[in-house]
């Protein structure tokens, strides 16, 4: 064949082709590599040069050497040949013409266009390299264009095995397959652009299928021509095995693929996001705003001009399962600047973590929980999922999350979800530590000298899993506290003991529920209560007699100098209790007279009322007994074996009978 008739056309052609593989390779390694899939010419990085300049080079050479021709010459119908022998070119030859490429490339392409002029209708890299372009089948037909006879020629069977199988059914099908992918990846992980990828991804898949049908009928069709040239039936064998593969991934792809998302792509190429979107609000005060639901599509720009709208804003509180990564990460950016607090008063899961993570001080409601598990990027393909959680990995890096934590999201399926504990969320300084005793951090005001509103200290107390159980069992309790608390901290400004009267204040709401607890609770109930006794008293003796007696009558202020365990023995028993179930009608106010009898005998005349004096204003008058003997009085009701007048002892010990 005469290299005369190989026009710049079927050249051209052969580039397009061989540049969009190229491209759909890079992309998706540089993607893979570094997390970012566009490079610049300034990119000098190991990866950067290995994929976009080593990896070129490694293909055109291998290609030209093995077949004579790249993917892209093949459509093309053309190939490259040594210009004297008329074979295959050597490696040698072909690293030649590949570095020729470039010295044809930089004078705006004249050595491409300079095969126009050429005696031979050879380039300058053909030159430089001893090679020369022919054809490698007939010209097509009178109307009949390149594509068109190199698609025909396939489907009817008429190219080697080889060509049709590692080609057409390899080379030319994954680039389609990898970009269609990559566009199901980008819907379920990225946010710009998502209805232009949705109409993309309706018209892709119909084409993917129909490329995919064309590679497999073809290549089964060379099969049988090989067979009959008389070709190894093992390797037909393996082929057709192979092609089998190839339709039952057709039949997968139309079932779980076209058939199963299309109405989500109807929708996102209508312009609707079909996971919804975040709920947003703010608070009647303006220093709150609610965030609750999936993040979507616009979530972001939404957050952040309500956020410059409502300049008061200082917390934001969150209940969502997830959503968007790319817009959780825009809102954490916009939550930085800012400098806002946030607080989960519900599960916040999957990228919410994001938001969440994003506050200056973070807060975990009582009952809610962080959750964390590995990307999914919505396709089938392991390298796609890899990259998507490489990416994910290293967004919780920049979010100072600890490798253990990362390795066990990486580590948890995406359809299940990993609630780390507030234990090792508090260790790990991702959240402040709660309340361990009734007291709570009391809340600053925007300016020194100023106070914060009373949602601050509504708020403060609802962070408390013992304030936040016992307002569930006596609703109202903590608005009650959070007006006390804050009064009293103001009334209080400059002394010494603001702090302290303002805990007292909220405490002293508590109280009557307290009391109500012991005198109506269960048996257990009032049981478990006395070892917290127990651990109080002696700590109260430890203090001093007068300090015992003091704290016995009732009076907050000795309450304060116990040690922090024994009053967070008191908390969690309160926790505990708000939950048991409310009685359905009270005990008796009073013992009888027979039930103090029988008290008597059982534990001792002193222990009637011996703790009656406990949760009260401590102005009720002294202590029934002294502390020597409540202490004799908890050591005779552990001891006692009577059932039933024990539990009447426990009951009556806390009863004002005197």
């Amino acid at each position: 064949m005469s290299n005369q008739s190989v026009g710049l056309a079927p050249r051209a052609l052969a580039m397009v082709i061989d540049g969009a593989l190229m491209l759909a390779a890079s992309t998706l390694l540089m993607w893979a590599v570094y997390g970012d899939p566009v490079s610049k010419w300034t990119d000098l990085r190991p990866g950067t040069l290995a994929i976009n300049w080593l990896l070129p080079l490694i293909v055109c050479v291998v290609f030209w050497s093995w077949q004579g021709a790249t993917p892209g010459k093949l459509v093309a119908g053309i190939k490259v040949v040594d210009a004297r022998s008329g074979k295959h070119p050597s490696p040698l030859q072909a690293a030649l013409r590949w570095a020729g490429y470039l010295v044809s490339a930089i004078p705006l392409f004249a050595g491409f266009l300079w095969a126009r002029v050429d005696a031979e209708g050879r380039t300058w890299h053909d030159r430089l390299s001893r090679t020369a372009v022919e054809r490698s089948r007939e010209a097509p037909a009178d109307g009949e264009g390149l594509l068109i006879g190199y698609i025909a020629s396939h489907w009817r069977g008429e190219q080697s095995l080889a060509q049709s199988f590692w080609i057409n059914h390899v080379l030319l099908t994954w680039p389609v397959a990898a970009g269609v992918q990559g566009l199901v990846a980008w819907l379920a992980t990225k946010s710009e652009g998502l209805q232009g990828v949705a109409i993309a991804l309706l018209i892709a898949w119909p084409l993917l299928i129909v490329i995919e049908v064309w590679s497999a009928v073809g290549t089964w069709r060379s099969v049988r021509g090989y067979v009959d040239a008389g070709g190894s039936y093992l390797i037909s064998g393996l082929a057709r095995l192979s092609l089998l593969g190839s339709f039952l991934q057709i039949a997968f792809s139309l079932a779980l693929g076209v058939f199963s998302e299309f109405p989500e792509l109807w929708k996102l190429a209508r312009g609707i996001d079909p996971i919804g979107n975040v709920r947003l609000s703010v608070s009647a005060d303006g220093r709150t705003m609610q965030f609750n639901g999936p993040i979507g599509a616009g979530d972001a720009h939404r957050l952040g001009t309500l956020l410059a709208a409502s300049p008061a804003v200082r917390l934001l509180e969150v209940a969502s399962p997830g959503g968007r990564v790319t817009e959780a990460e825009r809102m954490v950016e916009l939550i930085r600047q800012r400098g806002v607090g946030t607080r989960a008063i519900g599960n916040c899961e999957s990228a919410c973590t994001l938001v969440f993570l994003a506050g200056n001080k973070r807060q975990l409601m009582p009952g809610a929980q962080l959750g964390f598990h590995r990307a999914s990027s919505g396709t089938f393909n392991p390298a796609f999922d890899e990259i998507a959680n490489q990416e994910l990995a290293r967004t919780y890096r920049r979010m100072e999350l600890p490798e253990d934590f990362i390795e066990k999201t990486l580590s948890t399926p995406s359809r299940r979800m990993w609630y780390p504990a507030a234990e090792d969320l508090v260790r790990h300084s991702l959240i402040l530590p709660p309340p361990r005793t009734l007291d709570v951090a009391l809340p600053e005001g925007d300016k020194p000298g100023q106070y914060a509103p009373l949602v601050d200290y509504v708020n403060a107390l609802r962070a408390s899993d013992a304030w936040f159980r016992l307002d569930q069992r006596f609703p109202g309790l903590i608005d009650d506290a959070a007006g006390r608390m804050r009064n009293a901290h103001m009334a209080l400004a400059g002394s010494e003991h603001a702090v302290a009267g303002a805990q007292i204040a909220a405490q002293a709401a508590l109280a009557p529920n307290v009391r109500e607890m012991l005198l109506n609770g269960s048996r257990d109930l009032r049981r478990r209560y006395l070892q917290v006794l127990r651990a109080q008293l002696t700590a109260a003796q430890a203090l001093g007699a007068d300090t015992c007696q003091s704290w016995l009558s009732g009076s907050p202020v000795p309450r304060r100098l116990l040690p922090e365990e024994a009053m967070a023995l008191e908390a969690r028993w309160l926790t505990e209790s708000a939950a048991e179930t409310a009685p359905l009608r009270a005990r008796a106010p009073q013992a009888t007279a027979l039930e103090l009898e029988v008290v008597a005998r059982t534990v001792g005349a002193a222990a009637a009322g011996a703790f009656s004096k406990l949760w009260t204003d401590g102005d009720a008058g002294p202590a029934p007994i002294s502390c020597e003997r409540a202490s004799l009085v908890l050591n005779q009701l552990q001891r006692s074996t009577a059932v039933a007048p024990r539990e009447l002892a426990e009951r009556v010990v806390f009863q004002n009978v005197r």
